[in-house]
C-alpha cells in the first residue's frame, strides 16, 4: 500500500502491554531513586549525590508519564480502527441486504 495508512492491530495488541510495563518499571525506578541512601559518599559529594538523584528520579517520573500516555494513545488509536472496520462491515452488510 502506497500513500495510505496501514493499521496492524496485533502489532497494538503487543505494544500497549511493553508501555505499560515500562511505565510501571520507571515508577518503581524512580521510588528506589527516591529512597537511596548518599550515605556512602564523602560528606563534600552528599548534597551533589542528592541533587543528581533527585534529577534522575524527575526524569524517571517524566518518562513513566510519557510510556502511560503512548499505552493510552495506542488503545484509543485500537478502538477508533476497530470501531471505524466494524462501521464499514456494518454499512457494506447492510447494502448487501
Amino acid at each position: 500500500m502506497t500513500d495510505g495508512v496501514y493499521y496492524d492491530p496485533a502489532v497494538t495488541e503487543i505494544l500497549i502491554p511493553r508501555w505499560s510495563t515500562q511505565a510501571s518499571q520507571l515508577r518503581a525506578a524512580a521510588d528506589s531513586l527516591s529512597s537511596a541512601s548518599t550515605g556512602g559518599l564523602p560528606s563534600v559529594a552528599q548534597g551533589a549525590g542528592r541533587i543528581f538523584l533527585d534529577m534522575w528520579e524527575t526524569t524517571e517520573r517524566k518518562a513513566s508519564v510519557a510510556s502511560d500516555v503512548y499505552a493510552d494513545e495506542l488503545r484509543s488509536t485500537h478502538g477508533v480502527y476497530s470501531n471505524f472496520d466494524e462501521e464499514i462491515a456494518r454499512r457494506m452488510e447492510a447494502l448487501e441486504k
